[in-house]
């Protein structure tokens, strides 16, 4: 499951939004409402996380680590935490079992 957004997230958007409403209405005279900055914000990040999607699945297919991209190392870092299953050493040792049991078999056989 995904997780959700966090109260705490919500409120540094909320946040941010304040203080760029604040930094555009100095630095160029333009007044926006906080919820249009919001929305604003909530779609920025929507691309950046798509973005960063597309950076971690080009990382996973290519394996290249010259490509810097955001926060990859946090990516790895929570790749590295997680348990996974080595589907080719599973399929190697069901094998193996398969061909014990195929020599336990003639074995008895003869």
């Amino acid at each position: 499951m995904l997780p959700t957004i966090t109260d705490t997230a919500l409120n540094a958007l909320t946040q941010a939004a304040s203080q760029i409403q604040s930094a555009l209405l100095d630095h160029s005279g333009e007044q926006y409402e906080i919820q249009d900055l919001n929305e604003v914000l909530a779609h920025w990040l929507e691309r950046s996380i798509e973005s960063l999607c597309e950076d971690a699945c080009e990382f996973c297919v290519t394996g290249d680590r010259t490509h810097s991209s955001f926060n990859r190392d946090v990516f790895d870092a929570q790749l590295k935490q997680r348990p996974s299953i080595n589907i080719w050493e599973q399929a190697a040792a069901m094998a193996q079992e398969a061909k014990d049991q195929t020599a336990l078999a003639v074995e008895r056989a003869a």
